[in-house]
């Protein structure tokens, strides 16, 4: 849909986030409109559009502004059939700029090790980058970075009696430079909760004003977010596809890397072999997602048991090395049955790899099982036309703020508190990540009322639970749970959540 032709009603929330926030907020709709067109992530549409679309209500500077995003997207962002074109840009015209995908390693072969340069996008391999701008962005030797290039063409650069002639001259990461907290602070003291809750929503692309998306919906969304913003938070979720369930991997945040079927190795993940050894994605990424976890292999006892390690720990010796991260594992995996209309399977762990699936020590340190088929099949009404925050700012307001916030986790203590000798260790250190990442998100001062404690509390134990439930069915003579309670201090009242049915979480806040 043209831009020109669509209807942009702002409302209250959009006016009012607009002037909390100017300059870190976008219309949600530009993005949707050139994501189509681009294979760029919408992080890094959006810190384009930010540049050009500042003011959101009018409608002329829009148009004008996506104009110009367009072409800088057809002119530096090249299409994987360009790659002799841009070859030829480089060397008939540098310094060439372009916007790509960047990923390096270390050819440790040729002489005192080289770092090679893939560009993903213009499918360019082989391309001469110094080591200075590895040192200074390390996480290009990971899943890699989305960059601004100035590359150069030198053909007296020779390795084995060949030429490499494409080089990295200048180097810089598409992101956001500076975030403030404190100001993040303040704007969010302007919205209520429900506002801001919408105000997330829609800064993940959906509309919170849309007939399916209830209360519980939309807090379901957002504890995809947790892992951004909470250290060594592991989930997992099944569900239909179509649902988002890898949006906070490819889209949300450059802090986060997916990995799918065959890419899920023991050095990627923790650290290679080489010399020196490379650091894997968990001392860098803030969340690994693992998608279409059903077809990996888990089958190695010993990758296994990094796993476990790690998620217990947040760290693993792998021979003599020491391995700490405080990247959080998700699994995300497509069953096409509703677990409320009755179970297609032993358990709900049961569609995982077979080496995992019945695994009791390995699922006992999920902190929560998202239920993935509550959540709607996306359509395009469910996109939101409205206003929320551009994606790079909130990656790097959670990466380097809210993340470091680490005493969330027991403020809901203030009011309630928790059985005695009910919940183990795990479940205690489960609910309070939960709680604190949800808390981080919905009130980052750590401020709230006694109801919204009890909102989030209800839903973090629900979110637990279903693992303890499935660890029941699995062996009931080790895990004898199957639901949680918390006492209310001031009436000293005992609430109870259960799971009701096969896979439906229900507690009295819902």
């Amino acid at each position: 849909m043209a831009i020109g032709k669509a209807e942009f009603k702002p409302n209250q929330l959009d006016h009012l986030l607009f002037e909390a926030f100017p300059g870190l907020v976008i219309r949600k709709d530009l993005t949707q409109e050139i994501r189509g067109t681009s294979k760029a992530p919408s992080y890094v549409i959006e810190f384009m559009l930010g540049k050009y679309c500042a003011n959101l209500f009018d409608d002329n500077e829009v148009r004008e502004g996506l104009r110009l995003v367009n072409g800088e997207i057809a002119r530096y962002i090249p299409r994987g059939d360009e790659t002799e074109m841009v070859k030829a840009a480089i060397r008939e015209h540098a310094p060439h700029r372009l916007i790509d995908l960047v990923q390096v390693e270390l050819n440790e072969k040729l002489r005192a090790g080289v770092y090679w340069a893939s560009l993903r996008t213009a499918n360019i391999q082989n391309v001469n980058i110094s080591p200075e701008i590895v040192k200074k962005h390390q996480r290009l030797l990971l899943a890699g970075v989305w960059c601004k290039l100035v590359l150069i063409y030198d053909d007296d650069i020779q390795y084995n009696k060949r030429t490499y002639p494409f080089v990295i001259q200048r180097l810089d990461p598409i992101q956001i430079s500076h975030v403030d907290l404190d100001e993040y602070l303040a704007g969010r003291a302007l919205f209520t909760r429900d506002q801001w809750i919408d105000v997330l929503v829609r800064t993940m692309g959906y509309e919170p004003k849309h007939p399916r998306m209830t209360q519980r919906i939309k807090l379901l969304y957002l504890v995809r977010m947790i892992p951004l913003v909470e250290n060594n938070y592991h989930l997992i979720e099944l569900g239909p596809r179509q649902t988002g369930k890898s949006f906070c991997f490819t889209e949300f945040s450059p802090y986060g890397s997916l990995l799918a079927g065959g890419s899920i190795t023991v050095p990627k993940l923790f650290v290679s072999n080489t010399n020196p050894p490379q650091p894997g994605l968990v001392t860098h990424a803030d969340v690994v997602g693992f998608d279409e976890i059903a077809g990996s292999s888990f089958n190695a006892d010993d990758d296994k048991n990094l796993y476990k390690s790690y998620m217990e720990n947040g760290s693993v010796n792998r021979g003599t090395i020491p391995v700490n991260g405080d990247a959080g594992f998700v699994f995300n995996g497509n069953i096409e049955f509703d677990p409320r209309n009755g179970m297609l399977a032993e358990h709900l762990f049961k569609p995982l790899p077979a080496s995992i699936s019945d695994d009791t020590a390995f699922h006992d340190r999920w902190a929560a099982y998202l239920p993935g088929w509550e959540l709607p099949k996306l359509t395009p009404e469910m996109f939101t036309r409205h206003v929320g925050f551009i994606l790079d700012y909130t990656s790097e307001l959670f990466h380097r703020e809210l993340r470091r916030i680490n005493n969330y986790g027991t403020l809901w203590e203030q009011w309630f508190e928790a059985p005695v000798n009910q919940w183990s260790a795990r479940d205690q250190r489960s609910i309070n990540r939960t709680f604190s990442g949800l808390t981080k998100l919905i009130f980052p001062a750590g401020v709230m009322e006694k109801e919204d404690a009890r909102l989030l509390l209800e839903l973090a134990m629900e979110l637990r639970l279903r693992v303890l439930v499935q660890l029941h069915i699995m062996s009931s003579q080790e895990f004898r749970t199957t639901e949680l309670s918390y006492i209310d201090k001031d009436t000293g009242e005992t609430n109870v959540v259960r799971i009701i049915g096969e896979g439906e979480g229900n507690s009295e806040a819902f």
